[in-house]
């Protein structure tokens, strides 16, 4: 059976990839090099808001260091800086 990880996405991230959310197979040592390439060859007009963005895995921000892999059945969110008033 394939396993599978979501990716959402939300404000400019939404925007720019034109979707709430994808679903991509999961494979062994998907770090956050690997998730961005991912994300890349899907929605190439990511590039400027992945340089900014903040992941989140099951909820739960990463360490900006990249050191976190992603795991079956996981929930990744990408988070772009936000502002309001």
């Amino acid at each position: 059976m394939t396993q599978h990880f979501k990716v959402l996405y939300f404000a400019s991230a939404k925007d720019a990839s034109k979707t709430d959310g994808d679903k991509f197979e999961w494979s062994d040592n998907i770090n956050a090099e690997a998730l961005t390439k991912l994300l890349l060859e899907r929605h190439p007009d990511l590039a400027p808001i992945l340089k900014i963005s903040m992941f989140a895995v099951n909820m739960e921000y990463m360490d900006q260091d990249n050191s976190w892999t992603v795991q079956p059945g996981d929930e990744v969110a990408i988070i772009p800086p936000v502002s309001g008033g």
